[in-house]
């Protein structure tokens, strides 16, 4: 027969809570999810290899690759069918926080660095350089639907975060369409475009504390096949929490 003595019995008790404080600590992590926006323009010749790109992201496990439409090349002959100011805009912004010029191709990638959108190398090293960032800045976010709305779960900023302000968006996305192009650089080409967001809606503000969003399905864009709700630090830092929603 084993017999334990009553400092073993306490060791085994103070080992044991500690174990399960891991388990629970591991369980609560957030899933780290790296996200990547191509701004590109059906109107511009370069951007062709960069779309083949982002599909070749889209496919990797733990990426969520969003192409941004825009217009400013629509005066070269073709107007962008799926273009929308708002792009723009956001290309802007990030050009007027992180210095530089507005460009196609042109990767964001993590909300943190930019580079050309067909140099897959150049997206490869800023993934690998933001990684360390993301990790230590994510936070737990869910998404699901219920009763007509989507509904946005997140968790708490690390004592430790930096980043404890930002706003959570929902992109609704399209997750494949086929262009033929008509006139300008691109005419006489079909090109297929991959995870295209049709409306970003703000689903409101997070300020550092677990918190919980609605958002009315009836008030995203039609023709979305799949919803992409992300965390983005303030003023368009980086994105610290995303999850995918098929359908």
């Amino acid at each position: 027969m084993i017999r334990f003595s009553a400092f073993g019995l306490l060791a085994l008790a103070v080992f044991l809570a500690g174990f399960e404080r891991s388990l629970a600590q591991e369980e609560a992590r957030p899933a780290k999810m790296s996200v990547v926006e191509l701004f590109t323009s059906q109107g511009c010749s370069s951007c062709p290899a960069a779309d083949r790109v982002l599909r070749q992201l889209a496919q990797r496990p733990g990426v969520i690759a969003l192409s941004f439409p825009v217009a400013y090349w629509d005066y070269l002959g073709w107007k962008d069918t799926f273009a929308r100011p708002e792009n723009a805009l956001r290309q802007r912004r990030y050009a007027a926080i992180k210095g530089g010029e507005v460009y196609t191709p042109e990767a964001i990638v993590n909300g943190l660095r930019h580079c050309v959108g067909s140099n897959l190398d150049a997206i490869e090293y800023a993934l690998k350089a933001t990684d360390p960032i993301i990790r230590g800045e994510a936070v737990w976010l869910s998404a699901r639907r219920q009763d007509g709305r989507l509904i946005i779960e997140t968790g708490a900023a690390r004592d430790s975060a930096r980043y404890k302000m930002g706003k959570v968006w929902v992109a609704a996305v399209q997750r494949s369409a086929e262009v033929a192009i008509k006139a300008g650089e691109n005419s006489g080409r079909k090109i297929t475009y991959t995870n295209v967001v049709l409306g970003l809606t703000e689903a409101g503000a997070w300020e550092g504390a677990p918190a919980s969003y609605a958002v009315q399905l009836s008030s995203i864009p039609k023709g979305a096949q799949m919803l992409v709700a992300f965390l983005q630090a303030e003023p368009l830092g980086p994105i610290i929490g995303a999850a995918q929603l098929s359908g």
